[in-house]
């Protein structure tokens, strides 16, 4: 992993930058990413696992806390003056929107709130694509229309939560990055259907004409260096790597793990309803499903372009098969 995306040599000693989510992979690849380049990193996590002890064992300081919970998340941002706000409420399978507002939106606003009353000097805000309006088959910037009543709990609580931060560059400041589906080695989400591939249990595919708007972890963690350093204040950056269809993706999949990619191509409407019956039934036998019908509806969407952090923010994205070679070797040594 690329260790210097920025230049660092104006990082004060005593600076303390705070990472949340440090226990997922985007949020850990930014911890491990500040810490290979000789920053102090304080992550806040609600348990202590293998993940939290790594990023220990590696410098950096662990402090214990929810984002829901106002009084741990100001002793977490005292003393800081960078905040990467990673954590969030990512799960497909989780039906109770409530919790998407009170974890992603009261989390962003109480995370908020601390870097005022605190001083922070620089917040970023990990949004994501689900938070754009574009429709399926477009072309999407960071001009895209803002979200629409079709859009799941997830994307909801992201444009509401980008709000509550573009409203906060009067005091600090702030910046959102919009990754495209995020993959790569400790990816627990769009891993699943590469997996599926692997295992020879998707032998259809849909969307194959599509756009697959995707984007690896170290490209995010390094996008969203780079976004808080050189990005302009109150302003977003979409991190998508240059668009392929769906039916690129699985041809490169088969190449990279010598396997034959799928020769079935179902009509989208089947796919979706599929993928919503798959998910019914594997939940009630308490497993998950390869793919949900919530990832149904993001792959074949928009041609998200992440363009402009390459423009304004001197992104280079990762080679496309190299990174997804990384990913499939991740995966067959983990099984």
């Amino acid at each position: 992993m690329e260790t210097n995306p920025g230049d660092s040599s104006s990082q004060a000693p005593d600076r303390i930058t705070l990472v949340t989510g440090a226990t997922g992979m985007v949020g850990g690849a930014i911890a491990r990413m500040l810490l290979g380049r000789g920053e102090r990193v304080r992550v806040m996590a609600r348990t202590r696992g293998n993940v939290t002890d790594d990023l220990v064992t590696l410098g950096a300081e662990l402090v214990s806390g929810e984002v829901t919970d106002a009084e741990s998340v100001a002793a977490a941002v005292e003393g800081c003056s960078d905040i990467y706000h990673c954590a969030a409420l990512v799960d497909p399978f989780h039906w109770n929107r409530d919790d998407y507002d009170r974890i992603n939106v009261g989390g962003t606003r109480n995370l908020l709130e601390a870097a005022r009353s605190y001083g922070v000097r620089r917040f970023l805000h990990m949004s994501s694509i689900a938070a754009l309006g574009a429709e399926p088959g477009s072309h999407a910037d960071e001009t895209a229309v803002p979200y629409g009543p079709w859009k799941p709990g997830y994307g909801k609580s992201k444009f509401l939560s980008e709000e509550l931060v573009r409203a906060s560059t009067d005091a600090m400041h702030v910046v959102s990055v919009n990754p495209a589906v995020v993959f790569g080695p400790g990816d627990r989400h769009f891993v699943r259907l590469i997996e599926a591939f692997l295992k020879g249990r998707l032998p259809v595919i849909a969307f194959a004409d599509r756009p697959l708007p995707l984007v690896y972890v170290d490209d995010v963690a390094r996008g969203s260096l780079l976004a808080l350093e050189r990005g302009e204040s109150g302003s977003r950056y979409i991190l998508a790597q240059p668009t392929i269809t769906v039916g690129e993706f699985f041809l490169d999949l088969a190449v990279t793990s010598g396997r034959r990619p799928p020769r079935i191509h179902l009509p989208d409407w089947i796919a979706i309803a599929g993928a919503l019956g798959w998910s019914v039934v594997s939940l009630a036998r308490r497993r998950r499903p390869p793919i949900s019908s919530f990832t149904a509806l993001r792959i074949g969407s928009a041609d998200f372009d992440g363009s402009r952090a390459t423009r304004e923010l001197e992104l280079e994205y990762t080679d496309f098969n190299g990174a997804l070679s990384k990913t499939v070797r991740a995966l067959e040594q983990a099984n």
